[in-house]
C-alpha cells in the first residue's frame, strides 16, 4: 500500500519504523507492547476500550494498532479499504504518544497472519516483550491461527471479554499461564453496527471518535451498505 509522506508521518506508519521510535527498556526492564490486530472497519470506542483495559491489565508501555489486509478465518473482504482503515486509525489515536497505527499487514498485502508481524515486531525489538490483544471470540477461535502454538511460545495473551462469549471457557487449561483476562464488563460496540449507522446516515456520536465520523462522512465510506441493508428490510 504506498502512503503519501504526509500520511506516514502523522499515522506513524512504516516512514517512520516503529523499532526507532521505542525505547527498549523502561526503568531497567524490557519494553511492555501490546498488539491489537483486526480489520477496525471502522475503527471505534469499543476497540479504544479494549487498548485500554489491555494496557491496564498487562501494565503495557505501548500498544500497536495493526490493521489487516484480509483475515484468514473471515470470508468477507473489509468494506473500507485499506488506506481508508489506517487513515482511521491514525484519527482515532491522535492525542495518544503510547499508542501507535503499524500497517505492516496493509503493506504486505493478501492474507494477513499475526505471526508474520510477531517476527517483524521481535526482529525490530528485539528486547520487547509482546502481548497479543484479544476479543474473547478471537481467544476461541486462536486453535485455528497459523503457527498459534509459536504464539503462544513467543507472546502473553491479554483476553477482554466479548458480548456473548464465556471467556474463561475460551481459555484451555494448559495455556492458562500464558493468558491474563480481564475480568470487566464487555463493550456492546461493534464495527458491524457502527458501518449500519453510517450507511443510514445517523449519529455516530458515542459510537467513534469524532474525527473518524467526520471522515466517514467526508470519504462517503459505507454509503454503499445502504441498497443492501433495504433490501435486508424488505425479504
Amino acid at each position: 500500500m504506498a502512503l503519501p509522506p504526509d500520511f506516514r508521518r502523522h499515522a506513524r506508519g512504516p516512514g517512520s519504523p516503529f523499532g526507532a521510535r521505542l525505547s527498549t527498556s523502561h526503568g531497567g526492564r524490557a519494553v511492555r507492547l501490546g498488539l491489537l490486530g483486526g480489520t477496525f472497519d471502522p475503527p471505534h470506542f469499543g476497540h479504544l476500550r479494549v487498548a485500554r483495559i489491555a494496557q491496564s491489565r498487562a501494565r503495557l508501555d505501548s500498544v500497536l494498532f495493526v490493521p489487516c489486509s484480509r483475515q484468514p478465518l473471515k470470508l468477507r473482504p473489509p468494506e473500507a479499504s485499506g488506506y481508508h482503515r489506517a487513515a482511521m486509525v491514525a484519527l482515532a489515536l491522535s492525542g495518544r504518544t503510547d499508542w501507535s497505527l503499524e500497517t505492516a499487514e496493509l503493506e504486505r498485502g493478501g492474507t494477513s497472519y499475526t505471526a508474520d508481524t510477531v517476527e517483524l515486531l521481535m526482529n525490530r525489538v528485539p528486547e520487547a516483550e509482546i502481548f497479543l490483544v484479544l476479543g474473547a471470540d478471537s481467544l476461541a477461535s486462536f486453535p485455528r491461527w497459523r503457527r498459534h502454538r509459536f504464539l503462544l511460545e513467543t507472546c502473553r495473551l491479554v483476553a477482554v471479554p466479548r458480548p456473548g462469549v464465556d471467556l474463561r471457557a475460551s481459555v484451555p487449561s494448559t495455556w492458562r499461564e500464558r493468558v491474563l483476562v480481564a475480568d470487566v464488563r464487555p463493550s456492546e460496540i461493534s464495527s458491524t453496527e457502527v458501518r449500519a449507522r453510517a450507511a443510514r446516515g445517523e449519529s455516530l456520536k458515542g459510537w467513534a471518535p469524532a474525527p473518524v465520523a467526520r471522515y466517514i462522512v467526508r470519504e462517503g465510506l459505507y454509503e454503499t451498505l445502504r441498497p443492501r441493508m433495504v433490501r435486508g428490510r424488505r425479504s
